[in-house]
């Protein structure tokens, strides 16, 4: 499932912020991010969600890629040592620019992790029939001790959400 990784403007719901096309779900997302928030960025969230920005990513994986994985598709990707695999920068498009409500429009089902840095708060949407919803808001302090059980939360309220527009 897709997603969008990136940060709200400050004052507005208006968002920018990249695709990433592989692996977008919270169980898979929240602890890739929390692993490269921790350790690539030591836990500076600017620094980390200005090099998101950067460019299209096709998964995000705080890993260290292997030398022959980044040998077969070099000339596509470019493999980010901790944060995942991106397009090249001269293969990316604008950064994803949108305002980000509960009636707004996407019509694509796809998860949003966006950072809202006055607040220190990461907020996590999910878009579900073409609508926007909020699902979580995991102030600083959650996000430090970020725990298994609360990514598979994040995670469940999407199915609530699913499971309640039947």
């Amino acid at each position: 499932m897709r997603a969008l990784v990136g940060r709200f403007a400050p004052g507005a719901g208006w968002y920018r912020a990249r695709p990433v096309e592989l692996e977008g779900q919270p169980t898979w997302t929240l602890p890739q991010l929390r692993a490269m928030w921790d350790g690539r960025f030591q836990r500076d969230t600017e620094r980390m969600v200005t090099a998101l920005l950067r460019r299209d990513w096709s998964v995000l994986a705080a890993t260290e890629w292997p030398a022959d994985v980044v040998d077969v598709g070099r000339m596509r990707w470019r493999y980010v040592a901790g944060v995942g695999r991106g397009l090249h920068d001269s293969m990316c498009g604008r950064a994803v620019v949108g305002l980000m409500r509960n009636d707004e429009r996407f019509d694509d089902e796809c998860w949003a992790y966006l950072w809202e840095h006055q607040m220190e708060t990461l907020h996590v949407w999910a878009a579900h029939h073409g609508r926007w919803h909020h699902l979580a808001t995991l102030p600083d302090g959650v996000w430090t001790g970020l725990t298994p059980q609360l990514v598979v939360d994040v995670e469940a309220r999407w199915c609530w959400l699913a499971r309640e527009e039947r």
